[in-house]
Parts: structure tokens; C-alpha cells; sequence
């Protein structure tokens, strides 16, 4: 599969997940793209886990690259499962925002710059998991190009 295609499904999985199966505390949504990522592709799938595993009421998120699907444990007793696919949604939409920004990274600076994201949108997240997609990423997030 050529890159711009792949790219582009990845892109409209962020769009919208796919839920495949749901208990309390416990969500899978199903990512196939995922099983098609290439090394650099990876690390921005480590990224998106990191950024979703951040605020205190998920517990952890388990991304499998072999099968496509991700894996989230969420604490219900402070947040419910529409919040959490509220807020999965306004993380993607945030990453496709900067999303061309993010492709131009050369890839040795790619882990630099994706830590700096994570510290930027981790401020920006309010209680309950509300992100404030209004965030201005700083220019120095970005490497020179």
C-alpha cells in the first residue's frame, strides 16, 4: 500500500474509532491501519497511546500493532465511556489539525518533538477529560525546517 494511502486511512480512522467491544472500565475500538505502520509510523502510534494514557482517569491504553485494535481501561467511577470517546475524538481532531506539521518532522527529530506535544496538550486537558482544542501548539514545539 502506498504511504499517501495508508496516511490517509489513518486519518479517517481519527476521525472516527471504531468501538468493537465495550465493558465498564474497559473500551477496544479496532485500528486497521495500525498493522500497516512503518517504523516512523510507529512511534507517532506510541505517541497517540502516551497522549490518550496521560490524565489521571485511564488507568492504561494498550495499542496492538499485530492485531489493529487499542485497548483502554478507564476508571468509571470519574468518567464514563461518551466523555471518553468525546475526548479520544477532540485528540484526534487536534492531531489532524497538525497533521502536515507532524509528517515534515524528520524522523531522528520525531521523538523530540512528539515529547513536546505531549507536554503541550497534557496543559491543555481539563477535568473530565475535556481538551481545549483551542490550544496554540508553540513554534518551538516544531524543529527549523
Amino acid at each position: 500500500m502506498k504511504q499517501g494511502l495508508l496516511a490517509n486511512e489513518v486519518r479517517a480512522w481519527l476521525l472516527r474509532p471504531t468501538v468493537v467491544h465495550r465493558l465498564p472500565g474497559r473500551l477496544r475500538l479496532r485500528v486497521p491501519a495500525l498493522t500497516r505502520l512503518d517504523d516512523g509510523q510507529r512511534i507517532c502510534a506510541s505517541f497517540w497511546r502516551d497522549l490518550l494514557a496521560a490524565p489521571a482517569e485511564i488507568e492504561a491504553v494498550e495499542v496492538n500493532l499485530r492485531t489493529g485494535s487499542v485497548l483502554i481501561r478507564y476508571r468509571t467511577a470519574v468518567l464514563g465511556e461518551y466523555e471518553l470517546l468525546a475526548f479520544i475524538r477532540s485528540v484526534n481532531r487536534l492531531v489532524l489539525r497538525h497533521w502536515d506539521r507532524l509528517a515534515a518532522v524528520r524522523p531522528d527529530a520525531l521523538p523530540e518533538v512528539l515529547e513536546r506535544l505531549l507536554e503541550v496538550v497534557r496543559g491543555a486537558v481539563r477535568h473530565r477529560l475535556v481538551l481545549d482544542e483551542r490550544i496554540e501548539v508553540p513554534q518551538d514545539v516544531w524543529p527549523e525546517a
